[in-house]
């Protein structure tokens, strides 16, 4: 039966009925303007004592109806009513709609029915000392705390972190090949990909959805696919920055600069923070670039302050001290492999710090 069911369409006089699920149904009244006790009658409930009754207003509010109120059912449309059985009632407001409910909680479900929230939409629960709460799909809100809670919708906007860049969709369900794009990075290039969430990782593929309704979704980390701890000969070296580059760079909130030493040319990264793991939680990253970038490669990175474990390790290929502008760097040498190797014009500063951030972290990941 249609939910906006009509007197017009009856052959008699109707309202309509649901309980705590909202599933209405039809129920048949000999009078206009019945009253509560009389209502709980015609849903043939009992003892009627132990149950109440609630208007659902045509603009959106619940209201009690007491036992000896007169309902008006004068509209064209079927007044909707819910009957519970309850010993007190609970209120909250639904994008600032006043409702009265019968039970001590209430399902995400019902409050979409209620508002006529789309699932375009997500709910919150205001929070006035903490962020406001989200109400997870098939979850409920617990009506039983002190106090009214304040429930809204806005439309629902995820995020995902991608190698340090934050993106944002309109949709929960996304394929890794679009999010890589949309952070920046070439979906082509062979990355190792894994996901980050509440209840750990898990490796996924370009052609893989995740879904960012799932509570604990947190970031998709990227790895070449090879890297080695070889020494490779360095490359002629001159500044340049691509605007892929700077773009990257900003996105990611990176305090960066490029400086020129003697006849060489640096991109400084400060305050690079750290895994945990290191005897320091955050260092200056150098990345030289030469002269035929991006055509040549990006090799290598340079560390300061120098990093050590702390449980006393040595760390492999981190023995050379470059110095930049007077300050002993620490040369990490770390070099891509044959399986994952520079691509001209697909590769660039972003996709080297990816390099970068999984050499620290293979350091230290246990």
């Amino acid at each position: 039966m249609s939910a906006e069911l009509t007197i017009a369409k009856t052959k008699g006089l109707f309202i309509e009925v649901a309980g705590t699920d909202l599933a209405f149904r039809p129920v048949s009244v000999a009078d206009r303007s019945p009253t509560g006790r009389q209502i709980l009658g015609y849903c043939d409930v009992a003892p009627r004592d132990e149950y109440v009754v609630l208007q659902w207003m045509p603009e959106g509010d619940i209201e009690e109806v007491r036992s000896d109120e007169l309902v008006s059912l004068d509209s064209d449309v079927a007044a909707k009513f819910i009957v519970a059985k309850a010993d007190r009632l609970y209120r909250l407001f639904l994008n600032d709609r006043s409702l009265s409910w019968p039970d001590r909680s209430i399902s995400e479900a019902a409050l979409r029915i209620l508002g006529k929230i789309p699932e375009t939409e997500l709910l919150y629960v205001r929070r006035e000392a903490e962020p406001d709460r989200p109400i997870e799909v098939g979850g409920s809100l617990s009506l039983a705390e002190v106090g009214v809670e304040s429930v809204y919708s806005r439309h629902a906007e995820w995020e995902l972190n991608v190698q340090g860049v934050t993106i944002k969709f309109d949709r929960p369900d996304v394929v890794v090949r679009d999010a890589l794009t949309k952070a920046g990075f070439n979906p082509d290039q062979g990355w190792i990909i894994v996901l980050k969430a509440r209840d750990g990782k898990r490796q996924v593929t370009v052609d893989d959805t995740i879904d960012l309704r799932s509570p604990g979704i947190e970031k998709l980390r990227l790895t070449p696919r090879e890297i080695n701890n070889g020494e490779l000969p360095q490359s002629r070296r001159q500044f340049r920055l691509l605007p892929v580059d700077e773009a990257g760079l900003t996105a990611r909130g990176f305090h960066w600069e490029t400086i020129v030493d003697g006849a060489r040319r640096w991109l400084l990264l400060h305050g690079m923070e750290l895994p945990a793991g290191y005897t320091v939680a955050s260092t200056s990253v150098a990345i030289e670039v030469p002269s035929s970038y991006p055509t040549a490669e990006l090799d290598m990175f340079y560390c300061y302050p120098q990093l050590n474990r702390q449980d006393g390790v040595a760390i492999p290929q981190t023995q050379v001290t470059e110095a930049i502008e007077g300050r002993g760097f620490q040369r990490w040498s770390r070099h891509r492999g044959a399986i994952a190797p520079w691509r001209p014009g697909l590769d660039n500063v972003i996709t080297h710090l990816a390099l970068v951030e999984a050499a620290l972290l293979r350091e230290v990941e246990v």
